[in-house]
């Protein structure tokens, strides 16, 4: 019987790894240019890890590389798309940098920002259905396009603001993408104030091809085209 009830337990801590796999959403890298001169890369996963039953959480990670320049984010979402943490770390060259972390509670932005002369905290109270985009990082916007036409408030970790986007439906396009044209959807999203603007170009499943930054004169572009089926 004991070992009857101990088979029984190796096969359910066996089958626990396979019930919460996590599922690729998206993954790929974007080379980044100004001016038509490359500057560096990023590289990104998306993946919904199985939380509670007919759950799940989205976890997403960037590592963003210009020369010696290095920066990881992590986001972690709610089932619905809402940020629930949120973290950065930066590297130059052999040095750290600055590390960021910040929890969502509620409304509640808690954040708290690690630098060599020392730490410092900071809350913020967000607006219903605020999301997390970053300076210099490209893939969360896939989340706010994904909101389709209509305003979204979002918080800006780098400048410790909440900020006002307008995302704009500009209609069917193509992206050239390693000498194949993909068909696509472009959005232009506004920032209030003198925020950039950012011009967005996803797939037919919502997946990022192309941002670019006119104002800056930025351009990520896909490195390769998304596959045609997630795993």
């Amino acid at each position: 019987m004991k070992r009857a009830l101990l088979l029984l337990a190796v096969t359910v801590l066996v089958a626990r790894p396979a019930q919460g796999q996590a599922t690729i959403v998206d993954e790929g890298s974007f080379t980044l240019s100004r001016a038509g001169d490359r500057i560096g890369r990023e590289d990104f996963s998306i993946r919904h890890v199985p939380t509670t039953e007919g759950a799940h959480e989205t976890l997403t990670r960037g590592v963003v590389v210009t020369g010696s320049h290095r920066v990881t984010v992590d986001l972690s979402t709610d089932s619905v798309g809402l940020p629930v943490r949120f973290q950065s770390k930066s590297v130059d060259g052999r040095e750290s940098g600055d590390s960021y972390r910040a929890e969502v509670m509620g409304r509640r932005y808690s954040s708290r920002t690690t630098r060599g002369s020392g730490e410092s905290a900071r809350e913020l109270m967000l607006p219903a259905g605020a999301l997390i985009v970053e300076d210099g990082v490209v893939h969360p916007l896939q989340f706010v396009v994904s909101r389709g036409p209509g305003r979204v408030a979002a918080v800006v970790p780098a400048r410790g603001v909440v900020v006002t986007l307008t995302v704009e439906d500009a209609g069917t396009d193509h992206v050239s993408i390693a000498l194949q044209s993909v068909e696509a959807r472009k959005f232009v999203v506004r920032e209030e104030g003198n925020g950039p603007v950012r011009e967005v170009w996803v797939d037919a499943a919502g997946r990022l091809l192309k941002v670019a930054i006119p104002a800056q004169r930025l351009v990520a572009l896909r490195d390769d085209a998304p596959r045609a089926t997630t795993r």
